[in-house]
């Protein structure tokens, strides 16, 4: 028989802790989703990192067509591809800006927030990657490759100066506000609506 007090006792309690930690730390099949709060951080902390656009840079701002239509919805009430998409967006950032030569007059603080927001949305949400594919998402991915692959030319073609990384943060913002604005409504995430502008 377990007393109260009894050593028993004490590792049942443990052993049921530690299966309540678990089952709180990892996330239920049924409960993966992006979540819209911290892709609402992630363009805050982008926004925040350098400020406002530098006018010297505004020579280098090149055309780049948003993948707006990427994130469009096929009507449903829950669109794989459109979170798929968003996903995808948020590991090419990651992959945008692992390569360590941001601009020093950017908030370096900011910036590894920012990086280490946009690891947690990914690491937490790679789940979503993993789902059956849409038909449509073949097209929504080749429009992302485009732009992303621009946008990583811009820094290549400009040697990753300041500037180059100002228009390859710009090109982000605008992105990040037509998910935050358009999208909500077909992801399970942040019910809370708010306009970025």
């Amino acid at each position: 028989m377990c007393t109260r007090g009894s050593p028993f006792a004490a590792m049942r309690f443990a052993l049921l802790a530690a299966i309540h930690c678990l089952a709180q730390a990892r996330p239920t099949p049924g409960r993966c989703h992006l979540q819209g709060r911290l892709v609402g951080e992630v363009h805050g902390l982008l926004e925040r990192m350098g400020g406002r656009f530098p006018p010297e840079c505004l020579g280098d701002v090149v055309a780049i067509a948003a993948p707006t239509a990427a994130f469009r919805s096929n009507g449903t009430k829950r669109n794989a591809g459109v979170e798929r998409a968003v996903y995808h967006t948020l590991t090419s950032i990651d992959f945008l800006f692992g390569n360590d030569t941001v601009p020093v007059s950017w908030d370096g603080r900011t910036v590894e927030d920012f990086q280490n927001i946009v690891y947690r949305q990914i690491d937490e949400s790679k789940c979503v990657s993993s789902r059956r594919a849409t038909a449509d998402f073949k097209d929504r991915r080749r429009l992302l490759g485009l732009y992303f692959d621009r946008l990583a030319s811009v820094l290549q073609e400009k040697e990753f100066s300041a500037c180059a990384w100002e228009v390859v943060r710009r090109e982000l913002l605008q992105t990040l506000k037509f998910i935050l604005n358009n999208t909500l409504g077909h992801l399970f995430w942040a019910r809370r609506r708010r306009n970025f502008h």
